[in-house]
């Protein structure tokens, strides 16, 4: 792969934030269409090295689109114009994003473990002394801006977790309304997956009673405020824990139950079965 084509895919995934897979020609009747590369994303094509003829590229796409949406690198085989044609798709599927909005002591907690997870983890503050990499070395980015300019430009998709843990509710909750703006101009499916934010029940009803009157065509069902599960967190430490829990539930799409209650369920299920025959 050359430097441009290179170039390309990462700036897909990491400025995009678009899954690519990278298509290589492994079999073909002409030596010189071997090793032919293109990049393709679920809309078409995003780049080809220019070996390829254009009949040969649409052969390649309609032939591997059904395996992209699939999301597994694979070998595919076709035939074009009566030849036998095998490519080679590598994909390179972008991870998870949280984003962190403030810098405190929580915040540190949730962006390690966050890391550890598997999220690319951007953390954002308003103040310099706060916002910076000696910090948050787990961090993939960390951006000191106010937090609507910010919010205002961030690239989301419905693989973007954000959670708001600024030092003050106010900025918190005009974060929030921000996001609710930017969510209300995109289809449902393309929403933050996840918005958590910290408060007390009591705060956080006020203000859902404000935003519900501001922002009647959303449904809130991703917003999770109080944010984290009920795991009697105390610490920084153990208050993230629960945080992140609750992503991880949100994300894999699971219960959030004690496995030894999900297993303990199955057997009085099954105990019940046998009694009834």
């Amino acid at each position: 792969m050359d430097e441009q084509m290179y170039a390309e895919l990462l700036k897909s995934i990491k400025d995009r934030q678009e899954d690519v897979a990278l298509i290589t020609v492994t079999k073909h009747p002409d030596d010189a269409i071997i090793g032919a590369k293109l990049l393709l994303r679920e809309d078409g094509i995003l780049m080809s090295d220019g070996a390829c003829s254009d009949g040969l590229q649409t052969a390649i796409i309609n032939s591997t689109l059904l395996a992209f949406k699939k999301g597994r690198s694979k070998t595919v085989q076709f035939e074009y114009e009566q030849l036998p044609i095998e490519c080679y798709m590598e994909f390179f599927l972008v991870p998870p994003r949280l984003i962190v909005a403030g810098a405190g002591h929580v915040s540190e907690p949730v962006a390690e473990i966050g890391k550890m997870t598997g999220f690319h983890v951007t953390v954002i503050d308003d103040r310099p002394e706060f916002a910076n990499k000696e910090r948050f070395p787990m961090a993939d980015e960390v951006v000191c801006s106010p937090y609507i300019k910010f919010f205002k430009s961030i690239h989301i998709t419905s693989n973007t977790f954000i959670v708001l843990l600024t030092r003050g509710h106010k900025f918190d909750v005009v974060s929030l309304q921000e996001l609710l703006r930017r969510e209300e101009e995109i289809e449902q499916e393309q929403r933050t997956a996840y918005i958590g934010m910290i408060g007390s029940r009591r705060r956080i009803s006020g203000v859902f009673e404000q935003l519900k009157d501001e922002f009647s065509e959303h449904n809130f069902t991703n917003i999770y405020s109080p944010v984290g599960l009920d795991i009697g967190g105390q610490t920084p430490a153990e208050i993230a824990v629960s945080i992140m829990a609750e992503i991880l539930k949100v994300k894999n799409g699971r219960s959030g139950n004690s496995l030894k209650e999900k297993i303990s369920s199955y057997s009085h299920l099954k105990f019940r079965e046998r009694v009834k025959k």
